[in-house]
């Protein structure tokens, strides 16, 4: 009897969550709305067969119908999003991973904001259903700054799950939690495109990352365009002989005069594509290809100490992206450039583990264990 003790709120929860009235789960049960309103007000229970046919409506599982709520630890949920995927992280308070997976992109530049918010949904129903009662959720997404639309999305969500604590920011703060708990720092992530902030208390500065149009900071779209002129222009006798222009080359199939549409039809990261290639060169003694990469990392420290001199932001600098994380002589390029004082600091935890901790954070929990959290992260693969 004790497993039925939560039933009739649990009923009522998922019912109003999926928005179907009384009526209409009745109807597609095929019993009267007098035998749902029974149940929900615990004077009956649904038989098995019931119970499964109410499950399978609800997308939810009959272990979920079943929860009490001292079945399992009230679960918590991290989430980092991006243009291509996001990932969903859910936890306890003692630090076991409770689940983990992978779905679409979430970034409402490149996929609106009305997809970007049904994906969370998606990912945060599937965790509920499985998990129960949900204490917390922190997302942390890119382009979530832009015109407000974290804040829009998080009123979205707040509305589905009015219970839960929860919050929508921009990506960088998980960056920050996977690399330090301090109140001040300057982060940036180096990947196709390239962005730094000032972080002082609770507010984020913005330097730079505007875009491939308006940005020259030392991105890998940036390396991968260096790349595709230089091949151009040595192919064209306008430029120094290169290696890079082989190697490009090999990776278009034929010449970059030959390739250009090709190379107008694809987006930022098929150009940032190219940017291996520069530090292979640099491997085979490419003189052009040093340079193109020196540039780079001086333009990215020129930001970085930007950042350190116009806000009191500490001394401590947190790098991520595929192009820093991925690249240790990079690294060591741009830290030749930075002022003497400032720290680079490479966080060791995945970024969707820096949005668990700020989980916690918001919702009031001390996370007892971090190690467990990311040794049960990596053991789910």
């Amino acid at each position: 009897m004790n497993q039925l003790k939560r039933l009739p709120e649990n009923i009522k929860t998922y019912r109003e969550k999926k928005g179907m009235s009384q009526t209409r789960l009745a109807a597609i049960l095929q019993i009267s709305p007098q035998s749902v309103s029974k149940w929900e007000r615990g004077l009956a229970a649904p038989d098995i067969e019931n119970l499964c046919l109410l499950a399978k409506t609800l997308d939810v599982s009959v272990d979920a119908l079943l929860r009490t709520s001292d079945d399992h630890p009230q679960c918590m949920i991290g989430i980092d999003g991006g243009g291509t995927k996001t990932e969903f992280v859910a936890f306890a308070e003692s630090g076991n991973v409770l689940d983990r997976f992978v779905l679409g992109g979430s970034n409402p530049n490149a996929v609106g904001i009305e997809q970007s918010a049904l994906l969370l949904q998606e990912g945060i129903d599937r965790i509920v259903s499985v998990h129960g009662a949900v204490r917390g959720v922190f997302v942390g997404a890119s382009g979530f700054l832009t015109g407000g639309n974290g804040k829009i999305i998080e009123k979205i969500l707040k509305e589905r799950y009015p219970n839960v604590i929860l919050r929508c920011e921009t990506d960088i703060m998980n960056v920050i939690a996977s690399g330090t708990d301090e109140e001040n720092c300057i982060a940036a992530i180096c990947g196709t495109g390239s962005v730094v902030y000032a972080k002082v208390g609770d507010t984020l500065h913005r330097l730079t990352g505007w875009g491939y149009l308006l940005s020259r900071n030392g991105s890998g779209y940036d390396i991968g365009k260096a790349a595709l002129q230089t091949a151009l222009a040595d192919e064209e006798g306008l430029g120094q002989p290169s290696k890079i222009t082989p190697l490009v080359k090999a990776r278009l199939g034929g010449l970059v005069s030959l390739c250009i549409r090709e190379v107008y039809c694809h987006d930022q990261s098929y150009i940032a594509s190219f940017a291996p290639l520069v530090f292979t060169a640099l491997e085979q003694g490419d003189e052009i290809a040093a340079q193109i990469l020196d540039d780079n990392a001086k333009e990215l420290a020129l930001v970085i100490n930007h950042a350190a001199n116009g806000y009191p932001c500490g001394n401590r600098v947190i790098l991520s992206g595929g192009l820093i994380t991925g690249n240790a002589l990079f690294r060591s390029m741009v830290e030749k450039y930075l002022h003497p004082g400032l720290t680079m600091v490479v966080p060791k935890l995945p970024q969707v583990l820096g949005a668990c901790r700020l989980c916690a954070k918001i919702s009031g929990v001390e996370l007892k264990n971090m190690d467990k959290l990311e040794n049960e992260y990596n053991e789910r693969g």
